[in-house]
């Protein structure tokens, strides 16, 4: 059996047991799928057992320190971005995000657009009251569902939007700061598998109960 046949069967061994594990055909996932196999093994660390008293020493949890830290990482974001803002009528980052999928895709359903972003549908609505008011985006019945209704960008949104997007880069460069090339490729890969892991369950699981999701993606 030559070198590349090899190869190749030892990657068919891993694509189904991608297959197996996670179900889905995303190029993306599966590379950062085989990665952890490949390079950095399947094998879990050992943590402190959690103690909620022991909270003066939270970091001494890695998975409590982490999820702090993505905290106020989104902060700084925040700030950074409503200074982006600042000539424009856009207010918040979900307004922004609104405008930008509608600028790439032209149109979608109310829904659609809400679900791309994750959000509930309340709270989206509220997001697509905000942006027809300010005149940055029409709204107009499907042409195949006349109950439904679907978006598009006004050519004030477009100017808008368009306005806003050297200024998102540059929060983007801020927000990035001083890692290296090689450490922003780290990342990626790291933050890119949390996405895909979170996904599955808002797509899955989104209204199962936190305990259930605990011992079903956490404790198995």
């Amino acid at each position: 059996m030559s070198e590349q046949i090899k190869l190749i069967k030892e990657l068919l061994d891993h694509v189904d047991a991608y297959k197996n594990e996670v179900g889905n055909t995303d190029i993306k996932e599966f590379a950062i799928y085989l990665k952890d196999k490949v390079v950095a093994g399947d094998v879990n660390g050992t943590n402190l057992d959690f103690d909620k008293n022991n909270f003066r020493q939270y970091k001494s949890y890695p998975e409590v320190e982490f999820s702090t830290l993505l905290t106020s990482l989104y902060r700084f974001t925040r700030h950074y971005t409503k200074k982006a803002f600042t000539r424009t009528s856009i207010k918040t980052i979900d307004e922004f995000g609104f405008l930008a999928t509608l600028l790439k895709d032209k149109s979608l359903l109310k829904n659609e657009l809400i679900q791309k972003h994750l959000l509930e549908i309340s709270s989206g609505s509220e997001i697509i009251k905000r942006l027809i008011r300010n005149e940055l985006v029409y709204e107009y019945p499907d042409t195949n569902d006349k109950r439904a209704k679907r978006v598009s960008l006004t050519e004030k949104g477009i100017g808008e939007v368009m306005l806003a997007f050297e200024d998102m880069h540059k929060v983007s460069e801020i927000v990035i700061g001083n890692l290296k090339k090689e450490e922003l490729n780290e990342a990626l890969s790291v933050f890119n598998k949390l996405n895909f892991f979170h996904l599955h369950i808002h797509e899955e699981d989104k209204n199962t109960s936190l305990e259930e999701l605990h011992v079903k993606y956490v404790v198995k």
